[in-house]
């Protein structure tokens, strides 16, 4: 798994999903169940979603696994949590869920902002090795991680207290998060920052 972890407004994912050039380059769709034909969700939707698909048009569909697929009984970690998400997810006959390890998509979870609260955003892989799902799709997932870290403002991470103290964050993880310029602004003046 790799992705990045970022604070951000509506305005922010707006330009994200500018740089990642959807509509035309990517779509948006509903993770992890995946539905035949795939369902396509616009900006809004996406956004009021807790978990996102974005397909890259040129990289091809989502694999999806249904049981008896072989990501469904290999005995790695992956097909255990296929298993007991097809358990807790019970998809209907015309749906599946996406092989992290073989579909070319990212899963972006949108952070609400929520009145003064800025939640916490995530975009990036669940494959657990990028690169078998192939070099082109590694790059895009690199690249795109990239944007975020490139124009977004560290704002927590190990070392927090040298980081940004003055902010009112509290996330129950020490891994490094982003401010985007918006979501910087507001917390600048006062908005939280959480999980």
């Amino acid at each position: 798994m790799a992705g990045v972890s970022y604070f951000a407004t509506a305005e922010d994912q707006a330009a994200l999903l500018d740089h990642l050039g959807e509509p035309d380059q990517v779509t948006l769709h509903p993770w992890p169940v995946v539905h035949t034909p795939l369902q396509r969700w616009t900006r809004a939707q996406a956004l009021a979603a807790r978990q996102v698909m974005v397909v890259r048009r040129d990289l091809g569909p989502p694999v999806v696994v249904r049981p008896g697929d072989a990501a469904m009984t290999e005995s790695s970690r992956s097909g255990l949590f296929n298993r007991l998400n097809w358990e807790r997810l019970a998809p209907s006959v015309d749906e599946g869920l996406v092989d992290s390890n073989a579909s070319p998509v990212m899963l972006w979870t949108p952070g609400a902002h929520v009145g003064s609260v800025l939640h916490e955003s995530f975009l990036g892989s669940q494959a657990d090795a990028m690169a078998a799902v192939g070099a082109d799709f590694e790059r895009w997932v690199t690249r795109s991680m990239g944007w975020i870290r490139r124009r977004g403002t560290k704002v927590w991470g190990l070392e927090q207290a040298s980081t940004r103290p003055d902010l009112d964050i509290e996330i129950g993880h020490v891994s490094a998060v982003y401010a985007l310029p918006n979501a910087l602004s507001a917390l600048e003046n006062g908005a939280a920052g959480r999980w």
